[in-house]
């Protein structure tokens, strides 16, 4: 009996990797802090490229690049590096008065075309506009798109700072105007808000907005009491009712320090959720492109660094050592990601003939049996979380074994830098 319920449990395995055809895109914004072309910045690239092997984005959204030659660099050097089949947008000079903190994209050429571009400029800074189409097979007769904002919200407490992050939100919802209300929507940027209760915050979801936006993960703060006194005012905070408390600490993304590195940065450890990518309504109920459900993570959080280093060995869980190191180097803030599907499939997602082949079946107990077709020069494997759990460099052999009985249950990851990853089941 035992052994029916487990050729039952590989058939049905077996099964859903035919039946099922969606595409996933994954997104990833994240303030690059002040990145620009000077050594500093330079030196701390190579650590963006481990970044973005660990997380594997389709769409990178970033703010706090300074200027197009900072792009370029960042570009060339980490993320070309990473994945050959990206480009970037067009860089944009910034058209707000704060003039050297820019906005731009990258993403996947081979799961996206960009159409449109442009930039919203608002009291403050900038808000970019990307208009994507997925290079789906129906792409012509049954286009599927998505419009991508990005932006980096005043920064700072007081009257004056909150007002002008409302401002900014009432340009872009008032931008929501122009679409269709089942038009999928991705906000993404560094919002510096403190509470959900904040004017900006509270805009940015009214459900009178012309298009409805959401927190993904639906954590917002316990709304101010209607009893006369300003929680604002800083002789009456109450952390209860602001991100900053111990209670959201598995979803703070700034600070990733107690103190500053390269005399850049924030410090104080990790204590807000100023970072976020907010998604239409409709994508949670649209049949043609969906948000994935608990696909939203804050990029090395474990949930147990309150206040502390993200880098901190006693800040153990899900995100490894290497890539916290990583991320403690490169910002001082966490990446935010989401995942969105589609049932359509993309029209090509990689080159056709990948170098590797995975010899026999793709559901695998105790080692992996792998054949070269060619000599390569690295591939990894990660599992669904993103992480890296092995890396080859340099191979010249034909054909070679990988141990996984370590492993734990569930799908893994093949890939090699421009050829679509191969899936494998560890059983």
């Amino acid at each position: 009996m035992h052994f029916l319920r487990k050729q039952l449990v590989v058939f049905l395995v077996m099964l859903s990797s035919c039946l099922i055809s969606q595409t996933r895109i994954k997104t990833l914004f994240y303030n690059t802090l002040n990145y620009t072309i000077d050594i500093v910045s330079q030196e701390k690239t190579p650590y963006l490229k481990t970044i973005l092997e660990a997380t594997q984005p389709d769409v990178l959204m970033i703010c706090e690049i300074k200027n197009e030659p900072a792009s370029e660099y960042l570009f060339e050097n980490a993320i070309l590096s990473f994945n050959s089949n990206f480009k970037k947008a067009p860089f944009k000079n910034v058209q707000s008065p704060a003039k050297d903190l820019v906005q731009t994209v990258y993403y996947n050429a081979d799961k996206l075309i960009l159409e449109a571009d442009e930039v919203i400029t608002t009291n403050v800074r900038d808000i970019n506009h990307y208009t994507f189409k997925i290079n789906t097979e129906n792409s012509e007769t049954n286009p599927i798109k998505i419009e991508v904002f990005v932006t980096h919200l005043k920064a700072s407490q007081g009257f004056e700072n909150r007002m002008s992050r409302l401002e900014s939100v009432k340009k872009f919802v008032h931008v929501l105007n122009r679409f269709p209300s089942n038009t999928p929507i991705l906000f993404a940027g560094d919002f510096n808000f403190y509470t959900s209760n904040e004017e900006g915050f509270l805009q940015l979801i009214d459900a009178s907005n012309p298009i409805k936006m959401m927190d993904p993960i639906n954590r917002l703060c316990p709304t101010f009491p209607e009893n006369g006194i300003d929680y604002f005012d800083e002789n009456n905070f109450n952390s209860t009712y602001f991100w900053n408390n111990s209670s959201f600490s598995d979803i703070h993304s700034q600070s990733t320090r107690t103190s500053q590195l390269n005399g850049d940065g924030a410090g104080g450890g990790m204590d807000d959720r100023f970072d976020f990518i907010m998604i239409s309504e409709n994508l949670t109920s649209n049949p043609e492109l969906y948000f994935v459900e608990n696909s939203y993570k804050t990029i090395g959080n474990n949930g147990n660094c309150y206040n502390s280093f993200v880098s901190n060995p006693n800040c153990s869980g899900e995100y490894s050592q290497n890539l916290r190191e990583a991320l403690y180097n490169f910002s001082d803030h966490l990446p935010i990601s989401l995942e969105l599907e589609t049932p359509q499939n993309v029209l090509s997602i990689s080159k056709n003939s990948n170098p590797v082949k995975i010899l026999g079946s793709n559901l695998v107990s105790d080692y992996l049996s792998l054949h070269l077709a060619e000599e390569i020069q690295s591939f990894v494997i990660y599992n669904q979380l993103g992480q890296i759990v092995f890396e080859l460099k340099n191979s010249s052999k034909s054909t070679f074994k990988i141990a996984i009985n370590s492993y734990a249950k569930g799908i893994y990851y093949l890939k090699i830098n421009g050829f679509k990853p191969l899936k494998f089941v560890k059983i």
